[in-house]
């Protein structure tokens, strides 16, 4: 069976959902392509690790429609059985236009997120009138699957245009073992990165308007005043990082926070925290979350991030307010958590990237 899917621009969180599933699926069975703009999917890792072609898109439906339109149907042409759209937010539907008049049997829309993340607020509210106004003309006969990996990012990207009856929520499944506590990777990690005696915060995610690391920061500087041997870890990286390694100067805070980068192994870093923290403006349903929850770490959220990721009662849901979200950590803080139950809570909410995979096989092979 021959997929198709619509990648993202940039390798991202899209990309390591697709293919986190595809590591568990029957390779023999099902043949996954990827459709997209981005060169660098090529020289990605997974593509030594798995089988699968990319066809490039040379321009956008907006720069150029007719060379766009000429290369969708070169590729859709190809003898797909499955397309599966992936995205964040509309800018056009040109693709399931196209993909319906060349007779694909199953065409999958699949929303990823609930907002724009963009730092230019002109830009921004440019694309999300862009956004509303497709949104208003999408109609049920241009797919015949609708997906999204919560109601909240049903609602987003969906609205009143499609029953909420038809779309079915697909949950970011991990590979759960991965994650599970470790005491003596947590010891080793916290040497290496000389955190001994500390209590630790941490977060992981792309350094954008998204993530509201400048928020993270605010939470910080008043937890050390209180907590002076405190220390934060932000794994991740992207277009604000000079600004956000600016504001930890300016904020007297460079001894107390580690500004790693993006890490393969994430999993070691999550062994050496005491507290998970996600002040995001809005999530999907955040995968970095699910991986925090599955090594056992207490964590606090923004109350912007979708209710269905509160999995287990040591994620604590909160506004985006400073004093309240010090007031959790000294809540966490006083209270003993048995990590060890982590792994086994992340499987019973239903995230194990395995039978999530075998699921998808099932789905893709489905024709209602």
């Amino acid at each position: 069976m021959k997929i198709l899917h619509l990648a993202s621009p940039n390798l991202g969180g899209i990309e390591s959902y697709i293919f986190s599933h595809y590591k568990y699926m029957d390779q023999d069975k099902f043949q996954f392509d990827f459709m997209t703009q981005n060169r660098d999917l090529r020289d990605a890792e997974e593509y030594r690790n798995f089988r699968f072609n990319v066809k490039l898109l040379p321009t956008t439906a907006a720069k150029d429609p007719e060379d766009f339109t000429r290369r969708v149907y070169e590729i859709l042409s190809e003898g797909y059985d499955v397309l599966h759209l992936h995205t964040c937010f509309w800018t056009g539907f040109r693709i399931e236009e196209i993909a319906r008049e060349i007779g694909i049997k199953k065409v999958i829309v699949h929303s990823h997120s609930s907002a724009i993340d963009e730092t230019d607020v002109r830009r921004r509210e440019l694309l999300l009138k862009r956004h509303e106004e497709v949104k208003r003309s999408f109609s049920s006969d241009l797919a015949t699957d609708f997906w999204a990996c919560s109601r909240k990012a049903a609602d987003w990207l969906f609205g009143e245009q499609i029953p909420k009856s038809a779309i079915r929520v697909m949950k970011n499944a991990i590979e759960v073992e991965r994650f599970q506590f470790d005491p003596q990777m947590r010891q080793a990690t916290r040497k290496e990165l000389g955190l001994e005696g500390s209590w630790v915060l941490g977060t992981v995610g792309r350094l954008s308007f998204q993530k509201n690391h400048a928020f993270l920061l605010e939470v910080f500087w008043a937890f050390h005043e209180a907590h002076p041997s405190a220390k934060l870890i932000i794994i991740g990286d992207g277009e604000l990082r000079c600004e956000l390694g600016r504001q930890i100067e300016e904020s007297g805070l460079k001894d107390a926070v580690l500004l790693l980068g993006w890490k393969a192994a994430v999993e070691n870093y999550l062994q050496a925290m005491d507290c998970f923290l996600l002040p995001s403006r809005f999530e999907g349903n955040p995968i970095s979350l699910i991986e925090a929850a599955a090594s056992g770490l207490p964590a606090v959220i923004a109350d912007t991030i979708t209710e269905e990721a509160v999995i287990a009662d040591i994620i604590h849901r909160v506004p985006l307010d400073v004093f309240r979200w010090i007031f959790a950590l000294e809540e966490i803080l006083r209270q003993p958590i048995d990590r060890r139950e982590g792994e086994r809570t992340v499987r019973m909410a239903g995230y194990d990237v395995r039978r999530q995979a075998k699921a998808l096989e099932m789905l893709y092979e489905s024709r209602d």
